[in-house]
């Protein structure tokens, strides 16, 4: 059987997949001195705002080492020779870069196939979900890997957020942009392009980024399954809202509503919110 690796900042569309017996989960953590959060797939976002009081310039992600993902490597050669090992986007995390110099290590002695998600967090898990599926029906390792990397150019995360100094950490603004966009109420509109994070948009106000993501969305004409990320494992009003709105556009679509977690929550702060759409391959054919 093939088995799955993948980080702990994925998050899944079903519970089903928390402890699926074909994936294996790196450990992954956010961390300021010697307070340390770990991520995983039903982490919720508890013990961020200590975290980011006391690292005003930001936590650092710690990402599984190389030696981490060798280790996992390792342990899975007592049940198959063929590994596919789906991770957070370059871009974003160090993880698939360790996870590629890990897998050398086992050359001519295991099939390893390591994929760049160019996504995080549910884009990531609706991959990994489809891998494990894949490898319950029995398909073959070439066969799967086609079907991961078939779906990626397909996946569409976009996300807005309410405080710009997170923009400014990681250089896609100015202090001074920051400083002043705050002043004014600024919420800027991210996507994920090419597995980094890209400011679209920016509107001037909450209601007026939800208007603009779901009209993002909308823009799709076939959707095989859509994804709500929020700051909390409860669906929220908003949340809520938000799905609401799009089963009456896509009515027979899945719409899952997660937590992003602590990693992402270093990426767009402790009260974002985002979608993912996954497009139907060769317009719902």
């Amino acid at each position: 059987m093939v088995l799955i690796v993948t980080d702990a900042s994925v998050r899944y569309p079903s519970s089903a997949f928390f402890s699926h017996k074909v994936i294996t989960v790196a450990p992954m953590s956010v961390r300021c001195g010697d307070l340390e959060v770990y991520d995983g797939p039903t982490t919720d976002l508890k013990g961020m705002p200590r975290l980011m009081q006391e690292c005003p310039t930001g936590p650092r992600v710690e990402a599984p080492s190389v030696d981490d993902i060798a280790r996992i490597y390792k342990s899975l050669q007592r049940e198959t020779n063929q590994v596919i090992s789906i991770h957070s986007a370059s871009g974003l995390s160090s993880v698939y870069q360790n996870a590629l110099a890990a897998s050398q290590q086992f050359r001519g002695r295991m099939d390893i196939h390591v994929i760049d998600s160019e996504t995080i967090s549910l884009g990531l898990g609706l991959l990994v979900q489809a891998a494990a599926l894949a490898s319950e029906r029995g398909e073959d390792f070439e066969s799967i890997v086609r079907l991961v990397r078939g779906m990626i150019p397909r996946l569409y995360t976009v996300m807005f957020l309410e405080d710009l100094f997170f923009l400014e950490r990681r250089n896609l603004v100015s202090r001074s942009q920051a400083i002043l966009g705050n002043m004014l109420g600024i919420v800027p509109f991210l996507t994920i392009e090419d597995g980094h994070l890209i400011p679209m948009e920016k509107v001037r106000s909450r209601h007026r980024a939800v208007e603009k993501m779901i009209e993002f969305i909308c823009e799709f004409s076939y959707v095989e399954h859509l994804g709500i990320l929020q700051s909390q494992i409860t669906p929220t009003d908003e949340g809520r809202s938000i799905a609401e709105r799009l089963r009456v556009v896509y009515p027979s679509t899945p719409i899952a509503t997660v937590c992003y977690g602590p990693v992402i929550s270093t990426y767009v702060g402790l009260s974002s919110v985002g979608a993912v759409v996954l497009e139907t391959s060769e317009n719902g054919t």
